[in-house]
């Protein structure tokens, strides 16, 4: 019996041995896996990074109603039409959303600047549609302003070539747009409007999509209501409200990583919506934040502690240390004055 037990013995302690280790070395894979997803998120790859991603686009907030207006309402020959936005609001990925989606139709031109003005985007417009004539507005003169003599002589030259463009057969139209940071100039603007107003018969030569930071109150207004606010040939991106803010997180999450759809509760979604008021970089701010500070405490998941650390107000140290040594500026000099009077006594009992 022992000579049959004791295979059968040692077999099984070898068994256990190895589910031991199997178990051991799954546990260790788990928490690799979840290192690496936990970096993964805190990453610039993460989710809520990928802004101009138009595969994480969300048509909420009427976003999917103003990009197929706006389509709409260039393919049916109206050549100029305004985007209004505060800033954060969406606008550039709105731009490259239209552009993808309107490209086969199109010739698409695209100029995301900082600013814009009337030489610039002149300038821009020479390079892309008649490169033998940029000269007429010089890189310098783009930079430090051009007069109108040189404006009007590259707008005459920019519509002749789109006129000579529009006779080839079988030719595609031109469709620009202007996204800038800063609000354009008054020279801008008219840049865009004469383009806009030039056409053979009723065919415009080129189409403008032109995107504005919001500024006035009836845009704020606009930016906040909950209904759609456009006119005819003008349209403006609100603010998201907390069901909508709920619905992008849970839309962002699920493109991202399906299996943690859900991870942003309502609680959560109620305490983005109070700190970024509806605003689209708030949210990807206050989100990309929580999931560095979930890393950086070796967290399996998103807590609603992380958000409000992420949330917390950014002080200034500088201004906290002057405003330190103001209020105590008198008990400083106390102690200067007492330590003086110490080392001249220190300094007359030597001498002695």
């Amino acid at each position: 019996m022992r000579v049959c037990l004791a295979p059968s013995l040692l077999t099984f302690t070898g068994y256990g041995l190895f589910a031991d280790r199997l178990r051991s070395g799954m546990n260790q894979n788990h928490q690799g896996v979840d290192t690496g997803r936990r970096l993964y998120y805190s990453s610039s790859q993460g989710p809520f990074y990928n802004a101009n991603n138009i595969f994480m686009f969300y048509g909420g907030g009427h976003r999917g109603s103003i990009v197929e207006s706006v389509m709409q309402a260039v393919c049916s020959r109206r050549s100029l039409v305004h985007v209004h936005g505060e800033a954060g609001s969406g606008k550039t990925m709105l731009s490259l959303v239209i552009s993808d989606r309107i490209r086969h139709r199109f010739h698409t031109m695209r100029y995301d600047l900082p600013e814009i003005s009337d030489a610039k985007l002149l300038r821009h417009l020479l390079i892309e549609l008649v490169p033998q004539n940029s000269d007429l507005i010089s890189a310098e003169q783009a930079q430090d302003g051009a007069d109108q003599v040189s404006i009007d002589r590259a707008l005459s030259c920019i519509v002749q070539q789109l006129q000579r463009v529009q006779q080839t057969p079988n030719n595609k139209p031109y469709i620009v747009f202007v996204d800038s940071k800063d609000s354009l100039d008054s020279g801008a603007l008219r840049v865009i409007e004469t383009l806009s107003r030039a056409s053979v018969g009723e065919e415009p030569l080129i189409h403008c999509v032109v995107f504005h930071t919001a500024s006035s109150n009836a845009e704020r207004y606009a930016a906040v209501s909950d209904t759609p606010y456009q006119s005819e040939n003008h349209f403006w991106l609100r603010r998201l409200t907390l069901a909508e803010i709920n619905d992008y997180l849970r839309h962002h999450m699920m493109l991202f990583d399906f299996n943690r759809r859900d991870l942003f509760t309502r609680e959560m979604a109620y305490f983005i919506a109070d700190r970024s008021e509806g605003v689209f970089k708030s949210i990807n701010t206050l989100a990309r934040n929580a999931f560095t500070i979930a890393n950086l405490e070796e967290a399996d998941k998103l807590s609603m502690s992380h958000l409000l650390m992420a949330g917390l107000p950014v002080s200034d140290e500088r201004h906290i240390t002057k405003r330190h040594l103001l209020k105590n500026r008198t008990a400083l000099v106390g102690l200067m004055g007492s330590c003086a009077l110490a080392s001249m006594a220190l300094m007359v009992y030597f001498m002695r």
